[in-house]
């Protein structure tokens, strides 16, 4: 089956077209992705066909509209496809809506992305209003495999919130846990490398946006995020865990309606709020640390200490840690922060190889150390594929002719 998988957020807009047989076994036949694609200026269009090297190229595009038919025809120009119609669903990863599961994309499930567009508005609303240009070219099915989806195993307790009951059920505040995609391919790729489903695992996902999970037996038993994206560790322009008082203390005292509150604490505040660089690239705040920035400097130390900080707790949630893995852009091909995030964890049983962490940046491997009595937590680098979880769950959802619950997205490797 052919399918094309939507790599849509509030800075990029991306198309991966993956053909999955009987077996699962995914091929990518081609991609292509377009920076910053809201803006009325020359921004870089990547594309490969393959796995062949991409090749990137300065393109003038004004808007979604144009940014998609960009991309479909090229894939159409170098023989990716022959016609579109030889695409036969589009596959997404979508934010939040009332059954976290798998769904095909109907009015109704656009209308519930829509009510929740308030708890991640910068990619929702540019994600939603790209599926409906997908739609009126691509007379396919498009399916959106929810973030919440992997967490539905959280013990109730822990997805309770401790704001007042009612909430609970009006307006449905709790824990719901994001990155599924990527935390399922950690733990899945995991438990191959040890030969185990029965493990402790923490999956480390580290990009721009953050978090972690602790997985037992394959399961989530907890996460950092809690009701939106915006929440846990430190991320790359958001807030993560902050005191709501202060939040509500600050819109009083500045002025701020609900909406402008919204947007500061998710686009001028976390990494790039605090290093003060203008961006949250982790390559750039770390250049800057090494400059003297006293900010930056404040901002990767926060940065690191919060991954440190649930670490500890998730160790504590596990009762036992078997197993780390290094996800996401930062988790994958920054060698420091690895180290950092790890350093002087002995008494855990952990120990990384610095020369492993270092040679195997951003490859597959392991880079724990063998050769100490306190090195006894397994550590790996494991570069995600989201992009094929996503296309696997559109699969099953498509065979089926049905949304899948949570409770039947089972994910092995």
């Amino acid at each position: 089956m052919i399918i094309g998988i939507g790599n849509i957020d509030s800075s990029s807009l991306g198309i991966k077209i993956i053909n999955i047989n009987n077996r699962n076994e995914t091929m990518v036949l081609g991609e292509a992705l377009l920076d910053n694609i809201i803006s009325k200026e020359d921004y870089i269009f990547f594309h490969r066909i393959g796995e062949a090297d991409g090749v990137k190229e300065k393109v003038r595009v004004a808007g979604l509209d144009e940014g998609i038919g960009l991309i479909l025809d090229w894939f159409k120009e170098n023989g990716v496809v022959k016609n579109l119609k030889d695409i036969e669903a589009m596959g997404f990863k979508c934010t939040l809506v009332e059954k976290n599961g798998a769904s095909i994309i109907t009015p109704r499930i656009l209308e519930e992305m829509e009510k929740f567009l308030f708890v991640a508005p910068l990619a929702s609303r540019i994600l939603i209003e790209a599926i409906g240009i997908l739609k009126k070219i691509i007379e396919v099915p498009m399916v959106g495999v929810f973030e919440p989806s992997f967490h539905w195993t959280i013990p109730q307790f822990r997805k309770i919130l401790g704001l007042p009951w009612e909430w609970h059920n009006k307006p449905g505040i709790k824990k719901n846990g994001y990155h599924s995609a990527s935390h399922r391919y950690m733990s899945a790729m995991a438990s191959k490398l040890m030969g185990s489903e029965k493990i402790n695992i923490m999956a480390i996902h580290l990009g721009r946006s953050s978090s972690i999970c602790a997985v037992k037996n394959g399961k989530s038993i907890d996460t950092s995020m809690s009701f939106s994206s915006n929440s846990g560790m430190l991320q790359g322009t958001g807030a993560g865990d902050t005191d709501g008082t202060a939040l509500l203390f600050s819109m009083k005292n500045l002025g701020m309606s609900v909406d402008e509150a919204q947007n500061q604490i998710s686009t001028n505040a976390g990494l790039s709020g605090i290093a003060g660089i203008g961006n949250d690239d982790m390559s750039e705040i770390i250049s800057a640390c090494e400059k003297g920035n006293k900010r930056a400097k404040m901002a990767l130390d926060l940065y690191i200490d919060s991954v440190r900080k649930y670490i500890g707790a998730f160790s504590t949630v596990l009762g036992r840690l078997d197993c780390i893995v290094f996800g996401g852009e930062n988790g994958e091909k920054i060698p420091y922060i690895r180290k950092k995030c790890l350093e002087n964890m002995d008494y855990m049983g952990i120990r990384l190889d610095l020369a492993r962490n270092k040679e195997l940046n951003g490859q597959l491997g392991i880079i724990s150390s063998d050769y100490s009595v306190m090195s006894r937590v397994k550590i790996y680098i494991v570069p995600v594929d989201e992009e094929k979880v996503v296309a696997f769950f559109t699969k099953k959802v498509i065979e089926k002719g049905r949304d899948l619950a949570p409770e039947e997205m089972i994910f092995k490797l």
